[in-house]
């Protein structure tokens, strides 16, 4: 049989595969993914050498299918085999081996009796300072916190709650999805996230609660759509101006400020599904993020000209509606008022970090109107 004839019948069983997961159907989701997996294996052998960009797209999904199905020792032993023959383009050899990491965590956590949803979300940090498998700590400290308030954000928006402006998730949230982070591949600067499936998972599905599978297939869709288009993508993903607020400052956070060079881009991508769209995060997204900010803003009819003030975010009480920055051009401690609609988790990150903070000033008084992170 041929290439075709195989790769034909593993898509049909691929998507037959989603359906099911979709449906809560896991145990037949993963059945079909391992069906799915050996055809496109099988796809792959048929193909001779010359045809290198078909040979590391087919591997890369045999791969990454087997893996779905919870087929670990199968994906390693394939992904080996594939490595080993060469012949592969450059993407498909990176790509096999990101694959390969989040198979031996999957063992490893199987074993422990740790199960994790779909989705393994693969975070890169690259240009800038980073160098290949090393990063500034409190950099990367930082984007970890933003990506952990972006999934939890996600859970609390299925659940359909209210948003939640002061203090951490709610303990159902986090017993129920719990994300831990793994190390991956050295890239430039590269970690993963992954959110654990609670035991009690198929009551929580029961009582009518969002699927743990869906949380971060949605996820990467609120991110994808908020770095590529977020005046027009985002309002389909998250209808709720609320929500849609908070996913647009916990991105921004994301992304590089202009003139900085500790980073020049962040991507985000499933690396159990290595074509799906990457959410990148560049100078150039922040731009995109912070027009859209101000659009969601209520016009200011003061006539007031805002003014930006540069500094480290020393201190914060939000219940009393304050923060305050210190400058070093001139030195001074800016005191800032009618700053208590910023959400915890976007702020809290930014604590004795560089900030860019925009406010109006009467008289000796300065009014917030935003802050971003200046990284």
């Amino acid at each position: 049989m041929t290439w075709d004839t195989h790769h034909s019948a593993s898509e049909k069983l691929a998507i037959e595969a989603e359906g099911a997961r979709r449906a809560g159907n896991h145990q037949r989701a993963e059945e079909l993914y391992r069906q799915a997996g050996a055809q496109e294996a099988q796809a792959f052998t048929a193909l001779p050498n010359d045809k290198q960009r078909t040979r590391g797209v087919t591997a890369v999904s045999a791969v990454a299918l087997s893996y779905k199905g919870r087929e670990y020792a199968t994906a390693e032993r394939l992904a080996y085999e594939c490595l080993g023959q060469g012949q592969l383009p450059f993407f498909a050899e990176r790509q096999l081996r990101d694959l390969v990491q989040m198979i031996w965590s999957a063992r490893a956590a199987e074993t422990a009796g740790i199960r994790f949803a779909p989705g393994d979300v693969l975070i890169s940090v690259k240009g800038g300072e980073i160098i290949y498998g090393g990063a500034p700590l409190g950099l990367i400290t930082q984007k970890i916190e933003s990506i952990q308030a972006a999934l939890f954000r996600t859970v609390e928006m299925l659940l359909h709650r209210p948003l939640r402006k002061r203090g951490g998730p709610d303990a159902d949230v986090q017993s129920m999805f719990r994300p831990w982070l793994f190390q991956a591949p050295a890239g430039s600067y590269q970690f993963a996230v992954r959110v654990e499936e609670s035991r009690q998972r198929e009551l929580w599905e029961r009582l009518d609660k969002p699927k743990v599978a869906d949380v971060t297939g949605t996820f990467f869709r609120v991110l994808r759509a908020a770095a590529s288009d977020p005046l027009r993508e985002l309002p389909a993903v998250v209808p709720d101006e609320q929500y849609r607020d908070a996913f647009l400052n916990l991105s921004r956070n994301l992304a590089p400020s202009p003139g900085r060079k500790s980073f020049e881009r962040l991507e985000v991508h499933d690396a159990s599904d290595p074509y799906e769209p990457v959410a990148s995060f560049a100078v150039e997204t922040r731009q995109l993020l912070n027009a859209a900010l101000r659009k969601s803003k209520p016009a200011d009819i003061s006539g007031e000209k805002p003014l930006t003030l540069q500094g480290i975010l020393r201190a914060l009480h939000l219940d009393k509606d304050w923060l305050e920055i210190a400058t070093t051009d001139p030195p001074d401690h800016v005191h800032i008022d009618k700053a208590g609609e910023v959400l915890d988790d976007v702020i809290g990150p930014m604590v004795n970090r560089r900030v860019v903070v925009t406010a109006v000033r009467r008289g000796r008084k300065y009014f917030y109107r935003d802050i971003e992170l200046d990284e």
